[in-house]
């Protein structure tokens, strides 16, 4: 996803960035705020045939932290880029109204280390569930900051970054990246994230989730994750929906109306897989037939208003 801010204020923090700080020897001193190096929580590769996932080694990655006014330790929410990358747009989008909330930010940039520009024409060569080691590894980053309260740190993504998020919250990715002895998240904040597929895991999640979308969205359909919300929910779990209506794909973060033909849309598809980590499409698999091309981004000033105030209820809520 493109989101399209002021190119004004992407230039301006551009020209701030900062160089990563080494991961360094366990229990140096380091900074508690700016950019930092952090390995993931190992990593999810394709397998030799490509049609499943499998564990791999870490990866190197960085993420920028800043921290609210205050002495702390600070509640915190790592924040997980679209698919066209670019955090500085997340950061510009949410960051300083989390931090006027009291809760620190950690934009995470899964793209760059790999080597990769943007994914929304075709998402294959990164999936959103590849990326969840992503978010396991900067939670133990901001859980040992002593800025940090790591007790109380959420994870929050939008669109590719949504569809982590979800993979993110169920019991699996727990067991699996935040075993016992390392830190869990609190809660989960999905923004317009893809529901279609179907696999066992996303049946059991680890932790609240609150999930964001809206009802014009065509891309990220609005319906799936609220069945599938209300699946959970019945089941006994703490999973809950906000639907806003009117609301396109990036009603948040976009400037304006936009129709990207050459967006990969998968809303007509629901793939069913015998576990989150395949079997799945291959790299060199056939495009199906269910995949379209063209999805519509645009703001919506009354749903991001309202995801305001309900999210930071949810904040608040959630995080205390």
């Amino acid at each position: 996803m493109r989101q399209l801010l002021f190119l004004g204020a992407v230039l301006a923090l551009a020209g701030c960035a900062q160089q990563p700080v080494p991961l360094g020897e366990p229990g140096a001193p380091r900074p508690t705020s700016g950019v930092f190096a952090f390995q993931t929580a190992g990593s999810l590769v394709r397998s030799a045939d490509g049609s499943m996932l499998v564990l791999g080694p870490p990866l190197t990655l960085s993420g920028e932290l800043r921290l609210p006014e205050g002495s702390g330790p600070f509640p915190a929410v790592i924040l997980a880029h679209g698919c066209g990358g670019q955090p500085v747009y997340t950061e510009l989008a949410w960051g300083r109204t989390l931090r006027e909330w009291g809760y620190a930010t950690f934009v995470v940039d899964s793209f760059s280390a790999r080597g990769v520009i943007n994914v929304c024409s075709n998402a294959l060569p990164l999936l959103p569930t590849q990326r969840v080691p992503d978010a396991y590894g900067a939670l133990r980053l901001l859980a040992a900051n002593p800025k940090i309260d790591p007790k109380r740190i959420a994870l929050m993504g939008f669109s590719h970054g949504g569809a982590l998020t979800m993979v993110a919250s169920t019991a699996w990715a727990k067991e699996t990246f935040a075993p016992p002895g390392q830190p869990a998240f609190r809660a989960f904040f999905p923004f317009y994230p893809f529901c279609n597929p179907i696999f066992p895991e996303r049946d059991h999640v680890s932790a609240p989730v609150r999930i964001h979308t809206g009802a014009a969205d065509d891309w990220s359909l609005a319906a799936p994750c609220a069945e599938l919300a209300a699946s959970l929910k019945a089941s006994g779990q703490d999973v809950a929906i906000n639907v806003y209506p009117n609301a396109y794909h990036a009603f948040d973060q976009a400037a304006s109306y936009e129709y990207m033909p050459s967006a990969g849309n998968g809303a007509g598809c629901f793939p069913k897989m015998a576990s989150v980590l395949g079997p799945m499409r291959r790299l060199d698999d056939p495009v199906p037939k269910c995949v379209t091309r063209g999805a519509t981004i645009g703001p919506n000033a009354q749903a991001r208003a309202d995801a305001e105030r309900n999210l930071h209820a949810q904040l608040d809520e959630l995080l205390k």
